[in-house]
Formats: structure tokens, sequence, C-alpha cells
């Protein structure tokens, strides 16, 4: 599914919860917070399909956070999504303090 999933399936999803489950005892909550199509990365001449695309998350203030983790990402009722490799990164500008994550598509 990871190989087909594209921006557009992320778009309803924004404000809304999901779950990262890295290991049967890390779990965080994540809110989608923003999905952002990269066309500029595609690769020249390639016959990909999908547009590359990046979707930033953030976790809970006062939640665990970890640097970078492969896993499973709980999309509601909407999908799940296995194998998902999600890393840290620093808040937007004005963003609220809170640990930020990115996921990249390409």
């Amino acid at each position: 599914m990871l190989g087909t999933i594209t921006a557009a399936d992320f778009q309803p999803l924004q404000g809304k919860v999901c779950v990262f489950e890295a290991t049967p005892t890390l779990s965080m909550q994540l809110t989608v917070e923003q999905v952002t199509s990269r066309p500029d990365c595609l690769v020249p001449g390639s016959v990909e399909v999908r547009e590359p695309f990046c979707v930033l998350l953030s976790g809970q203030q006062n939640e665990t956070s970890v640097t970078s983790a492969t896993g499973v990402l709980r999309l509601g009722d909407e999908a799940t999504l296995e194998g998902v490799y999600i890393n840290r990164v620093l808040p937007p500008m004005g963003g609220v303090p809170r640990p930020w994550y990115q996921l990249v598509f390409n």
C-alpha cells in the first residue's frame, strides 16, 4: 500500500489524529498538520506515476518522542500503513513547541 498512497489520500486527514506504533510498547498519537506535494522531487525521465509528497505531523506535548522509527501508521478507520518511516523535524516557524515529525513519500 505504501507504493500506491498519494497526497490526495492524506488531504482529508488534515487535522485528524492517527496512531504510530513503532513497537508494542511505543505508540504515539500524531496529528496530520500539513500535506505538501513535491513535484520538483520527481526524477527527470522517471516513469513514476505518483508525485512525491511530504506529510507533517505533530505529537502530543508531554508524550515520549523519538528521533526516527519505522512502524505502523493507523489512519483511523481509513487505513493502516505498515513499514512507515518517520523522522523528527524542527517545529515550523511559529509552531507549537512539541514533537514534530515528517513522512516523505518519493
